[in-house]
């Protein structure tokens, strides 16, 4: 699913309609080398048209009237609107938080590649399924628009993978000395205890420092 919204007002004609359709239907059998028959069996998705801001998304079900697999497809009113895409650290770069203004027909196409996607992963294409994954999807939404609009593209923020929580990190340099064992601490108070009763002497157990906790590493 992707959320695209409205900046403004492209007529949604036939023509444009046909337009936007083909050239997804396009770039996603160039994109995966699909045979003429597959590519028609994608083209013949059926697609529910609507006007105006909102979530477009593929259904692998009957639904909405559909008897099968049928995409929403919602295209912005006006003749700009904002392109809005996943956050995913694989897909390497995604749409700053007030996205990227983009020509309406071209995010209509783009958002039809996403979902058009996922019905090649639900194998509607009579391919094998593909595994469900948002970045396959998003990958492809973002090569579209590199090739469509570029300096749409060049707006694009990178995404890095953030570190990992739990882990010991380095501090200024210096790796975090690893913890005492606890289980070790205990054996030794207790031997120390024993030992003491057997000589009938009160041997107070020496005090063992605590493990510490690694400090927040400056910039986390």
């Amino acid at each position: 699913m992707i959320r695209a919204y409205a900046a403004t007002t492209v007529r949604l004609t036939e023509r444009t309609k046909r337009s936007i359709h083909m050239r997804a239907v396009a770039f996603v059998a160039e994109r995966y080398g699909l045979e003429p028959g597959a590519m028609v069996a994608l083209e013949c998705v059926p697609i529910r048209w609507r006007r105006g801001s909102g979530a477009s998304a593929f259904y692998p079900r009957p639904a909405h009237g559909f008897t099968g697999p049928h995409i929403l497809l919602r295209v912005p009113s006006g003749d700009i609107a904002r392109w809005h895409t996943y956050r995913r650290a694989r897909a390497r770069f995604s749409t700053p938080p007030g996205g990227i203004p983009l020509d309406v027909r071209i995010l209509a196409s783009a958002v039809l590649v996403h979902e058009l996607t996922h019905a090649l992963q639900h194998g509607i294409s009579g391919a094998p399924r593909r595994r469900y994954s948002e970045v396959e999807t998003t990958g492809n939404e973002i090569e579209f628009v590199r090739r469509a609009a570029p300096e749409a593209f060049a707006q694009l923020v990178p995404v890095v993978r953030a570190a990992p929580r739990g882990r010991a990190r380095a501090v200024i340099g210096h790796a975090v000395p690893p913890r005492a064992p606890v289980h070790g601490i205990v054996a030794l108070r207790a031997a120390v205890i024993r030992l003491a009763g057997r000589l009938g002497a009160v041997i107070a157990p020496p005090r063992v420092p605590r493990g510490t906790r690694s400090p927040t590493p400056t910039g986390s």
